[in-house]
């Protein structure tokens, strides 16, 4: 009888042993299980993260297309528009600046030419290739002209052609030193006026300057050219719904 009992102890504690084993196997096992799908977890959520900032790259990359060729096709609009207004050639004694085409004149074409370093000729062979070039590096890119909303940008840069004041005209408009300097100071306050006024009204106030700019000049041998610079303004009033 007690052998009996001494063998059921023991077979009691070999039992015992065995399942204490398995459960310590199980667990070991669903440690490692966990441990895995934590390392998988991590590893998705790395390639979550890298791939969440691709995407975002991406739609910054997208979202900077968008804005230059939208800053292009208003260039592009705004040429026209002055295009139509300089006219082909012009060589009138009273124009200080001499014989131009394009509205581009004898000196811009003489530097243009020499800086890509091509042979001199006159502005009369000029192309409208290169006439497009001009305005676009000289007057649009380097003038501030390019960064206000499209009926800005586009009065900016036909006064810009016409003066040499597009840009610090804005800032008088805006109330500040107009040193044609292209800084925060006038992008900030430009987009801060915008936010509390209405684009028409800085427009208009845009060409009020304009035009007591032409009534200053308009003078003397200058008079001659008055009635038309304020017929282009009003024109481009007009086109801008100003």
């Amino acid at each position: 009888m007690t052998s009996f009992v001494i063998v059921d102890v023991v077979c009691f504690g070999v039992f015992l042993h065995v399942e204490k084993y398995n459960s310590n196997s199980q667990l070991q096992n669903s440690l490692g299980l966990l441990n895995k799908i934590e390392q998988n977890i991590t590893t998705q959520n790395k390639q979550f993260q890298s791939l969440s900032s691709e995407l975002d790259k991406l739609k910054k990359d997208v979202h900077n297309l968008n804005q230059k060729l939208s800053k292009e096709l208003v260039f592009r609009e705004a040429l026209r528009f002055i295009l139509a207004a300089e006219g082909g050639i012009s060589n009138d004694k009273n124009d200080s600046g001499g014989l131009t085409k394009f509205g581009i004149t004898h000196t811009e074409y003489y530097n243009y030419r020499a800086k890509k370093g091509l042979p001199q000729r006159s502005v009369r062979l000029i192309s409208l290739t290169e006439a497009q070039d001009i305005y676009k590096h000289y007057y649009w890119e380097n003038s501030g002209c390019y960064y206000p909303p499209r009926r800005i940008a586009i009065a900016c840069l036909d006064w810009q052609v016409n003066s040499g004041r597009g840009f610090a005209t804005l800032q008088q408009t805006l109330g500040l030193k107009p040193d044609a300097i292209v800084g925060h100071q006038t992008l900030n306050e430009l987009d801060y006026w915008l936010r509390k006024n209405k684009e028409s009204k800085l427009l208009s106030k845009y060409f009020d300057i304009r035009e007591n700019d032409y009534r200053r000049w308009g003078v003397g041998t200058q008079r001659v050219f008055l009635q038309g610079w304020l017929n282009r303004a009003e024109a481009l009033k007009k086109y801008l719904h100003v």
